[in-house]
């Protein structure tokens, strides 16, 4: 039974990306093109994933140090 998760974060999605990426590299029954192509596009979704959540938690940061210029 797969367990039902909410995804509403980029870490989230890479963590899904990961589990998927690893159920497809243990799956011996795939031929290699089709697995080295799916591993290939969840991975770019993962990269993706960790650039958004960078971002926001770089601009997280910023709009911290500007709330405490603003109350100073």
């Amino acid at each position: 039974m797969i367990k039902d998760r909410r995804i509403n974060k980029p870490s989230h999605i890479k963590a899904l990306m990961q589990e998927q990426i690893n159920i497809l590299r243990r799956d011996d029954d795939l031929e290699p093109i089709a697995k080295a192509k799916a591993i290939a596009y969840l991975s770019s979704i993962s990269l993706s994933a960790y650039k958004e959540g960078e971002t926001a938690r770089r601009l997280d940061e910023i709009e911290q140090r500007l709330e405490g210029y603003k109350n100073e």
